[in-house]
């Protein structure tokens, strides 16, 4: 017999106890057109190359799935390292940089999959994650159209560093997921330039269009990381 009871909006992870938020089943619109990559282009008063990389923009439709709500913080990692004894990452013990509620950073791809591995989840493509932080009408940001400085981390808002996770109420994608914009850059699984690893979402360093839902951009050391790159997982719901 087939369950037909709704599936609930939100559910907790029950190894590394993580909210996880219900993006429901349905088509997005992913990437950027020409004419929006223009107008951002106005913004900047210039053209990046790296912005052409969002084009053109597509119809993508994907299956129900839950969502990390926040990036894996340090208190997590910890409980992973804790768990299986992988390696501890650059600043997880810094002041500034290492307290429980902050993203863990200084972590690469190998270490992102062995915790959802962990953890019984995976991380999120771009396709995944994208819908997730902009759900279906086309937003630059998680929370709409228009940049406000006080609604993610990023240049703007003068930080200069990580914040905790959950700080900014109104800058939440329309699922409930938070740090969409800004913080931490994110690993995603896929493929970006000459075959490189991708990440979303910007970061505390990028300016508001670096922080757009649609930027791509690969990260120098995809081992060991940056102080400013994180993730989130995901996990799909068996048909």
């Amino acid at each position: 017999m087939i369950d037909s009871r709704p599936l609930p909006d939100t559910l907790v992870a029950p190894t590394d106890g993580a909210e996880m938020v219900l993006v429901p089943a349905g088509e997005f619109t992913m990437g950027m057109d020409q004419d929006d990559l223009n107008q951002i282009f106005m913004l900047d008063d210039r053209e990046n190359p790296v912005y052409a990389t969002e084009a053109p923009a597509r119809k993508v439709h994907l299956e129900s799935y839950y969502i990390d709500r926040y990036p894996v913080t340090n208190y997590q990692y910890r409980k992973f390292i804790e768990s299986t004894g992988h390696r501890e990452p650059m600043l997880l013990n810094h002041p500034d940089w290492g307290q429980p509620m902050q993203p863990v950073v200084f972590v690469g791809w190998d270490d992102a999959r062995a915790y959802a591995n962990w953890a019984g989840k995976v991380l999120p493509t771009e396709e995944y994650w994208e819908k997730a932080g902009r759900g279906t009408d086309s937003r630059w940001w998680a929370w709409g159209q228009e940049f406000l400085p006080d609604r993610c981390n990023s240049r703007e808002f003068r930080l200069q560093q990580t914040s905790e996770i959950g700080l900014f109420d109104p800058g939440i994608s329309p699922y409930g997921c938070y740090d969409m914009c800004g913080n931490v850059w994110e690993m995603c699984e896929g493929e970006w330039l000459e075959g490189t690893l991708p990440m979303r979402g910007g970061c505390f360093l990028g300016s508001a269009t670096f922080v757009r839902v649609t930027c791509r951009w690969t990260p120098e050391d995809t081992t060991n990381g940056a102080h400013w790159l994180g993730f989130r997982c995901m996990k799909e719901i068996p048909v």
